[in-house]
C-alpha cells in the first residue's frame, strides 16, 4: 500500500501526467493536469476534443503517473460550470488556481469533468533510488 500512497501523492503534486485513450483503430496520448479526488484522477476536457470523443466511445484508458501506469475507466460528470459541480471546481482550483477564470487559454469554463477511476495500478517500487520490485493493485 505504500506504493499506492506514493502514486496518490504524485497526483496531488505533479502538474502533468500522460493519458492514453483509444477508439476504433486509433490510440492517442497527451499530457493532462491530474487532480486527486476520492482515490481517482479528476481532469476536465472539451467535449469536442479527441480524448473526450475517444473516452465516450471507449471509457477504458490508461495514465502514466508517479512511476506507475494506471488502467482506468472514465466517468463523465458533466459541465464544469454546472451548479452541481461546484465542489469539483473547488477541488480542481485548489491545485490549479484560475483554471475556471474567464479568458484563460485552455481553461475549463467550456469543458466537462471526467473522473478516471482506477481498475489496475502497476509499477516498480523504489527505496533510496533502488528498485524494490514490482507492485500491482487491482481495484
Amino acid at each position: 500500500m505504500e506504493n499506492l500512497q506514493k502514486i496518490w501523492e504524485s497526483a496531488k503534486t505533479e502538474e502533468g501526467c500522460i493519458l492514453a485513450t483509444s477508439a476504433g483503430d486509433r490510440v492517442t496520448m497527451r499530457t493532462v493536469s491530474p487532480v486527486y479526488h476520492q482515490d481517482a484522477i479528476l481532469i476536465f476536457t472539451a467535449p469536442e476534443s479527441t480524448k473526450y470523443q475517444q473516452m465516450k466511445e471507449n471509457p477504458n484508458c490508461c495514465l502514466a503517473l508517479g512511476g506507475a501506469y494506471i488502467e482506468a475507466r472514465a466517468e463523465f460528470l458533466g459541465p464544469t460550470m454546472d451548479d452541481k459541480n461546484g465542489a469539483l471546481r473547488e477541488v480542481y482550483a485548489a491545485k490549479f488556481q484560475g483554471a475556471f477564470d474567464e479568458g484563460i487559454e485552455h481553461g475549463g469554463r467550456e469543458s466537462e469533468f471526467v473522473l478516471l477511476k482506477p481498475t489496475l495500478i502497476k509499477g516498480w517500487g523504489f527505496e533510496n533510488g533502488m528498485p524494490t520490485g514490482p507492485f500491482e493493485y487491482k481495484l
